[in-house]
């Protein structure tokens, strides 16, 4: 198997955790792993490699052979390594990147508002915990 592609989110957010929740069906070939920022292992993982990510507000995507991405690119990192029909998606890529960055950030900013927040990060589901660090 492949290295695992670590997958950091914001742990309470109700947008994050849907689309993780999602992720962890989708991904048929048991690639990512999750956990969020605010976790013990991220803030550790983070600091071992010289990060400060305590101002980080966005997805944060991890593995080997591209070393970190964040916000869209992270985004569109995850979808490369979907792989299949969701690689279709990538014909957003050519947007440029200001609009990119701008799209993410306003859905970023206003996801609280937008969607809610847990009080902690929820428990994942039994038959996807090992897939959570």
């Amino acid at each position: 198997m492949n290295e695992p592609i670590t997958v950091f989110f914001d742990g309470p957010c109700v947008l994050c955790n849907y689309w993780i929740k999602k992720l962890c069906i989708w991904d048929k070939n048991d690639r990512f792993r999750f956990t969020s920022i605010e976790s013990p292992y991220a803030q550790n993982f983070f600091k071992k490699r010289g990060y400060n990510i305590k101002d980080i507000d966005s997805i944060i995507t991890w593995d080997s052979e591209r070393d970190f991405n964040v916000e869209s690119e992270a985004v569109f990192r995850i979808i490369y390594f979907l792989g299949g029909f969701w690689r279709l998606l990538f014909v957003f890529n050519i947007l440029p990147s200001a609009l990119k960055k701008y799209m993410y950030r306003y859905i970023a900013k206003n996801r609280y508002n937008l969607f809610g927040k847990y009080d902690e990060c929820p428990v994942p589901e039994n038959r996807f915990s090992h897939k959570f660090l």
